[in-house]
């Protein structure tokens, strides 16, 4: 790479990091244009343009660093996230399970900022797939994403929201019991934790659950109408 070839790669991954995705792609475009072929240009230019939603684009971004770096992570992790958006869902769990036995470094991580960024389009997916009524294949999208990020709780949230609207309200409890213990002040857990054991007939320890929520936050309006749903009956 020469120098003013690697100072546009830099400006570019530069303005990367920064969220500064116009700028960034004018920069590595230029590189590419210009004949550059680098593995981590083209994965960036993925996630760029899955950004804005050109995903076909993508999927030929991300296949391009894979076919100059097979071992790379977060390629495979990215072509995994644009093929199930595009409804390819088989070759999507294929990239995934690649994406899952490479080593990426000495103890295996794959780059923090990938993991949420990816993690987060898994989660995004998972929305729209459960709000059209495909509770599996929605609750597969969470799942995806919390082997990627299992500490974050709001996606955890929504993979027990979407067990309970599939019908599966143990697992809903199960998920919703793990959120606790990482977090035991998480109130919309802990709201949604009551009112699935009040589903299964389990009012009084619905409604310690709920009373746990007023005594921290007296104010809490869902809390407020479950708790007043049971004085009611």
């Amino acid at each position: 790479m020469n120098e003013a070839v690697w100072q546009q790669v830099a400006l570019g991954k530069g303005f990367f990091e920064k969220n500064q995705y116009y700028e960034a792609e004018e920069c590595l475009r230029k590189v590419v244009e210009g004949g550059g072929r680098y593995a981590d240009v083209f994965f960036m230019l993925g996630m760029m343009a899955h950004e804005r939603q050109a995903l076909k684009e993508a999927k030929e971004f991300f296949e391009s660093a894979i076919e100059l770096n097979a071992s790379y992570a977060d390629a495979w992790l990215g072509l995994s996230l644009t093929l199930g958006e595009l409804g390819l869902y088989e070759e999507a769990r294929e990239a995934q399970e690649k994406a899952r036995h490479i080593r990426l470094s000495p103890t295996g991580e794959i780059d923090a900022y990938v993991k949420q960024k990816i993690a987060n389009r898994y989660s995004e997916i998972g929305e729209i797939l459960t709000s059209a009524g495909w509770f599996e294949k929605g609750v597969a999208e969470y799942q995806r994403a919390l082997d990627l990020c299992p500490e974050f709780v709001d996606i955890r949230l929504k993979l027990a929201n979407a067990y309970m609207e599939g019908g599966d309200r143990e697992k809903a409890l199960e998920e919703l019991s793990h959120i606790l213990q990482m977090q035991a002040d998480y109130f919309p857990a802990r709201v949604r934790y009551g009112l699935v054991l009040y589903s299964l007939d389990r009012t009084a320890e619905a409604k310690a659950a709920w009373e746990y929520v007023l005594q921290r936050s007296p104010n809490h309006r869902v809390a407020k109408m479950y708790m007043n749903l049971i004085e009611k009956r």
